[in-house]
């Protein structure tokens, strides 16, 4: 188990990490320009995507526009006169209430305009005029004045009202406001003439606008004076009428106040009238449609909850589970403020917190990439000298493996132990022992895991290695039993060296067995070892030591040999029955790796033979058979062990029930 992780290896302290994070980020942002840019765009493109609803029966609007300069024939500004006429026409039509959006603060160069127009205006009793706050900033102050229409003309009307609208810091006309420095709007005062005292929103508000631009009735202004095509008067009855400057948005115009950008400029490229923009603003009040939203405090809330939720679901998901959440969320955030907005009017920003979302779920999977990094990183610094990197790899990719615990797994066991060291170790000096012990350990560990091997511990002058955990392998007897080759030559090669140096007395032995084992990390929560513990790992260490019996240097049991392909050359030793083991095994000399198709010595041949005449009580025969076989291969132990059996049955006879089953002594 790798050792004590940092606070980021901890789901928990992941979650807390990654969502305070986004939660400061989201929040600060929420209040800054940029962070309020972004839900805006996404609010202009609710606005696009709303279905747009008739144009308003009870608002028109006079547009002051190109046609009726051309058709007029006067330069602007126009005379007052002609306004005089306009509000006597639209009192006679039967106007509801009649809007000049126009700002009237300077005399008439002609006194006979001002005059007609207010007294047009006392005789209609429904005339509001445009009033504006204008600003002068000087390098040691700045001041507010307030810019009103003249005198008569104020004195005439049936009230002023602040000609203004306050774009948000892009630009763009989405939100408006009842009342400016304490004086009502002309959109505010407009209801109140036509609703009486009415409550309106205490802050800003969302204006519900009808459409793009041109979208509300729109009359042009000569028409409601051309004698000679007169104008269907009846549509101006109980209107509320709007007068200002409808220009088309040619460059110009574009840098004047008359013309604003509003949520649909992205789509149609078009800018929309001031006159228009405020026509839209009374018909929100009129209505009763203002559009909300979401506090800044519940705004806060809102994230808090939402980012720790997300941090939680996200700290115990993989990056590719969290992606796809994230991407659902995402879509969801979305879709839901489009249909709260066109449902309900009310606006929940979904730009900022998609993108705490993201960041949550980013932190969430840098941190766990991190961690995994650095698990691997101890995994292959702690493991480096116990396996192979193939295995190191894997388990890297599966470190769970390492958790407290064992699970049943087939495996190949390998006992070696370097015979004749125990006496060695009794005679020889601590420095040169221990030399003599590292020249033996390092090859044969360094073939274990060249031929993917668990190293599972060393035990004095002995090597346990494991094949098929913590890893299953599916051929772990054929690499066990070519690492064990391996090990049987390069321990020739180092017998040289000590023949040299008088060690002659150390061989090497080797024990193999194939089995079941429950594999798993054993120890306590801070200090483990892996291992493998069984009937199987016993017997491969009885197996080790039955080699003195036979003088034998590799013995692999029954269950090895029958996953072996034919390039392996084998022979069949004995049934013998080891201490702790009530069951016989069936045991076999790994001899060497032979070509496809080789065809086996004619000494093992006859080993075979007399193996079989000796278990048919056939002594002599038996005999004459491993005297051949020690005539092919001098020296040869088995055959030698088998020959003085021979003789000794022939001098005297087991009993009647007599199997062939040898009975090992000691451990």
């Amino acid at each position: 188990m790798p050792p004590p992780a940092p606070c980021l290896s901890r789901p928990s302290c992941r979650t807390l990490l990654c969502s305070g994070v986004a939660f400061l980020l989201m929040s600060l942002l929420s209040f800054l320009t940029p962070g309020r840019t972004l839900e805006n765009q996404a609010l202009d493109a609710a606005y696009r995507l709303r279905p747009h609803r008739p144009p308003s029966k009870g608002l028109l609007i006079v547009a002051i526009d190109e046609p009726s300069l051309q058709e007029i024939h006067l330069p602007w500004p126009w005379p007052r006169q002609l306004h005089a006429a306009l509000v006597e026409r639209l009192r006679a039509a039967g106007a509801r209430l009649i809007i000049f959006d126009l700002l009237f603060s300077e005399p008439s160069p002609d006194p006979e305009g001002d005059r007609q127009l207010a007294s047009a205006m006392l005789r209609a009793g429904n005339v509001l005029l445009a009033e504006t706050y204008e600003v002068i900033d000087e390098p040691q102050f700045s001041r507010r004045l307030l810019v009103q229409p003249v005198e008569p003309l104020r004195r005439a009307a049936w009230g002023l009202a602040l000609s203004m609208v306050t774009p948000d810091e892009d630009g763009v006309v989405r939100r408006f406001c009842s009342t400016l420095g304490g004086r009502p709007t002309l959109p505010a005062l407009a209801v109140q003439f036509c609703l009486g005292p009415t409550p309106f929103p205490s802050g800003p508000a969302l204006i519900d606008f009808v459409g793009p631009p041109r979208s509300l009735e729109i009359v042009s202004y000569y028409q409601l004076l051309d004698a000679d095509n007169p104008f269907p008067m009846a549509r101006v009855k109980d209107r509320v009428v709007w007068v200002g400057r409808v220009m088309e948005a040619h460059d110009p115009l574009r840098k004047s106040a008359d013309a604003l950008y509003t949520p649909f400029f992205a789509a149609s490229g078009q800018l929309m009238a001031g006159v228009e923009v405020q026509a839209h603003i009374c018909h929100t009040l009129l209505g009763g449609t203002p559009g909300r939203e979401l506090p800044s405090y519940a705004r806060v809330a809102w994230y808090f909850a939402l980012f720790l939720a997300a941090g939680l679901g996200f700290s115990r998901l993989t990056p590719a589970g969290g992606l796809a959440i994230l991407a659902g969320a995402i879509v969801m955030l979305g879709g839901t403020s489009l249909m709260v907005f066109m449902g309900w009017r009310y606006w929940l920003p979904p730009v900022l917190p998609s993108m705490g979302l993201t960041l949550v779920w980013a932190g969430n999977a840098l941190s766990q990439y991190l961690v995994e990094l650095r698990e691997k990183r101890w995994l292959r610094h702690a493991f480096s000298r116990y396996l192979s990197p193939r295995v190191i790899e894997l388990l890297a990719g599966d470190h769970l493996r390492l958790d407290l615990g064992g699970e049943e797994m087939e495996v190949t066991v390998l006992f070696a132990d370097l015979a004749g060291f125990t006496a060695l170790s009794e005679e020889m000096p601590p420095p040169e022992l221990v030399r003599t012990l590292n020249e033996f350990l390092t090859p044969m560990t360094r073939i274990i895991l060249e031929y993917e091997g668990t190293l599972d511990k060393y035990i004095g002058d002995c090597i346990m290695a494991l094949w098929g955990a913590p890893l299953p392998l599916r051929d772990h007897a054929v690499l066990a039993c070519r690492a064990a080759l391996r090990m049987e030559e390069e321990f020739r090669l180092l017998q040289v060296g000590w023949r040299i140096r008088g060690l002659t007395r150390l061989e090497v032995r080797l024990g193999i067995h194939s089995g079941l084992v429950v594999a798993g990390n054993v120890g306590s929560h801070e200090r483990l070892d892996y291992t493998v513990l069984g009937d199987t790992v016993n017997l491969a260490a009885r197996l080790e030591t039955v080699n003195k019996v036979y003088g034998t240097h590799i013995i692999i049991s029954q269950a090895t040999r029958q996953q072996l392909p034919d390039t392996f050359l084998v022979r069949e030793l004995d049934r013998v029955q080891v201490r702790g083991r009530e069951g016989p095994v069936t045991i076999y000399e790994l001899l060497t790796r032979v070509s496809p198709g080789t065809a086996p010595p004619l000494w093992l041949d006859r080993f075979a033979a007399g193996r079989q005449a000796f278990l048919n009580r056939d002594w002599q025969h038996a005999a004459d058979l491993f005297q051949e076989v020690l005539a092919l291969k001098r020296g040869d132990r088995p055959a030698r062990l088998f020959l003085e059996r021979c003789q000794e049955y022939l001098a005297s006879p087991p009993a009647a029930d007599w199997d062939g089953l040898y009975v090992v002594e000691g451990k």
